[in-house]
């Protein structure tokens, strides 16, 4: 036995001791550790019955070797300098931290694994000490989409084999709900907008929607598909046993202390049920027009919008842009002003005390045109549609806003100025939107450098961006390089990005003509309105984003 295996069994006995695990639990870890040559307590660990951090502190507490902190003792190694890969420093789940002299300092999830010990050892040609790390602090470093992490297995890189019959009080079932709620947690904890549970051949791919891009987050055994997707049926109390058509739910919980709703989505794929799951905090929900964060004219536009006695006011952009949030900040805007106020939503996603909202149904044949026509024989002073898709509601909602109602609405076109040819091509008379289009405004999201960025001189490709796009040069350009706090991304967060029209007589007068959007973009420009991609530049010269992402909004 070596010296490792004895500091093993010291620390199962430790755990024992501190009560975080049972004898019966070791004694069915052993068996399956035996067939799969991985330690006791990491098996315990894989399979839920021993959390991240009590492990961690199990390592520490036994050995004497410090708990990593990465806030406070962030990487400060060359890899590559070292001689260290990206992929073997993930297989062996190890961050190289800092130099001494001699001795290269790592912290490990597993600082008793002799091999990797000497391959560390072998490639940098230094001797090797640990500090340990915590599963969570290691993906802070490496599961990042900038370093193209595949995620981690619920079971491990090697497979635990699948037979899991022999935990009795730890079921597939059982390892489901274990494995539902880490991916909630992790996607909480990363700020994550959805959730993604994808059915495959072979497994199931867990991904996390973050800053909105999607990223891996873990693969679990193909067994798990169905138990996991139950699990998200019971929670949104859908029907456990309809497999065949999707579904549609919802749940909400609370997560240290806020809370959450969760939108639920099933669908049968040919290897079994998948589901997406949308998280809505309500913490983190602007509650009014300035919290939105736009720039001030786009502030000013929204505040006059919900002034206006009646008229129609659109916000568009595409799906995830936020379109939902800006008309339920312009709701917010109404409380306590005495109006009576509808909605008509698909689906609703936050609730206000202070407005009648209505869910769609199509099945039973509510849908926004019919929900519409019963709002105009309630005697409402606003009504918002969550969107206008087709031609019968835009028809009714033209309808609403000429008859005295203000109609706020989302409307899917690429600009601020592309909503009125997307109206008339929806059947709306040239006419009808001069007498009652108020103003429009277009958003986006973008990702947000994270504080770790640097500042770089200005790119050529930046100059001629701008000068493309007739707008100054910004004086000040910034790179993202990643680092623990943005798991190595280079981005934390997104920002929103706007542009917006008040239909003055010059406007009006060209969408009653039917101008073509080419005519609308020269009166823009002769204007002096703002564009979305002007924004952007501005946002760059602050150090707030970058021409990449800005590029994206161009090419739309």
């Amino acid at each position: 036995m070596s010296a490792f295996d004895i500091i093993r069994d010291d620390v199962l006995d430790h755990l024992l001791e501190t009560g975080h695990i049972t004898p019966e639990a070791v004694g069915r870890a052993r068996s399956l550790s035996d067939r799969t040559a991985q330690p006791v307590e990491q098996v315990l660990n894989q399979l839920g019955l021993l959390s991240d951090d009590d492990l961690a502190r199990a390592y520490a507490e036994v050995t004497g070797l410090p708990l990593w902190d990465p806030d406070r003792d962030p990487p400060r190694t060359d890899n590559k300098e070292l001689g260290l890969g990206q992929e073997f420093l993930r297989k062996v789940r190890v961050v190289p931290l800092r130099l001494e002299g001699e001795r290269l300092v790592c912290a490990a999830c597993d600082p008793f694994d002799d091999e990797m010990k000497a391959g560390l050892s072998f490639a940098t040609g230094r001797d090797i000490v640990f500090e340990v790390a915590r599963l969570a602090d290691w993906r802070r470093v490496f599961d990042a989409e900038a370093n193209d992490v595949q995620g981690d297995s619920f079971m491990d890189e090697r497979r635990i084999e699948r037979d899991l019959a022999f935990v009795e009080d730890h079921s597939v079932e059982g390892l489901a709900v274990e494995l539902v709620a880490q991916a909630f947690a992790a996607a909480v904890d990363r700020n994550a907008s959805d959730i993604h549970f994808e059915p495959r051949r072979n497994d199931l791919l867990i991904r996390l929607r973050v800053d909105g891009r999607l990223v891996d987050y873990a693969t679990a055994p193909a067994d798990l598909v169905g138990p996991c997707v139950s699990r998200i049926k019971v929670l949104s109390n859908l029907n456990v046993g309809e497999r065949r058509l999707p579904q549609d739910g919802r749940a909400s919980f609370i997560n240290a202390g806020r809370s959450i709703d969760v939108r639920v989505a099933t669908s049968p794929t040919v290897f079994g049920e998948g589901a997406v799951l949308r998280l809505l905090d309500r913490a983190n929900a602007p509650q009014s027009i300035p919290a939105l964060s736009f720039p001030v004219p786009v502030i000013a536009l929204l505040e006059k919008a919900v002034r206006a006695p009646h008229g129609l006011f659109l916000v568009t952009g595409p799906t995830g842009s936020g379109k939902t949030t800006t008309l339920y900040a312009l709701l917010a805007a109404f409380r306590g002003s005495g109006k009576k106020i509808l909605s008509v939503e698909d689906p609703v996603e936050r609730h206000f005390d202070h407005v009648s909202q209505t869910q769609v149904q199509s099945q039973i044949g509510l849908t926004f045109a019919s929900a519409l026509r019963s709002f105009l024989r309630q005697d409402p002073d606003v009504i918002l549609v969550g969107e206008i898709r087709d031609t019968e509601t835009a028809a009714v909602a033209v309808q609403a806003a000429m008859t005295g109602h203000l109609v706020l609405a989302s409307v899917h076109a690429n600009t601020a100025l592309a909503v009125a040819p997307r109206l008339r091509d929806m059947g709306v008379e040239p006419y009808q939107l001069a007498a009652s289009v108020k103003g429009v405004m277009a958003q986006r999201l973008v990702r947000r450098l994270c504080d770790c960025k640097a500042e770089v001189p200005v790119s050529e490709a930046l100059a001629v961006f701008a000068q493309k796009t007739g707008v100054p040069v910004p004086g000040r350009q910034f790179e993202a390089r990643g680092c623990p706090k943005c798991r190595g991304i280079g981005y934390a967060g997104r920002i929103a990005l706007a542009e917006g029209v008040w239909a003055d007589d010059a406007f009006l007068t060209l969408v009653a003509d039917g101008a073509h959007l080419e005519a609308l973009k020269s009166w823009g420009r002769a204007s002096g309105q703002t564009s979305m991609v002007g924004e952007g530049l501005r946002r760059i010269g602050a150090g707030e984003t970058t021409l990449d992402e800005i590029m994206v909004i161009a090419d739309e």
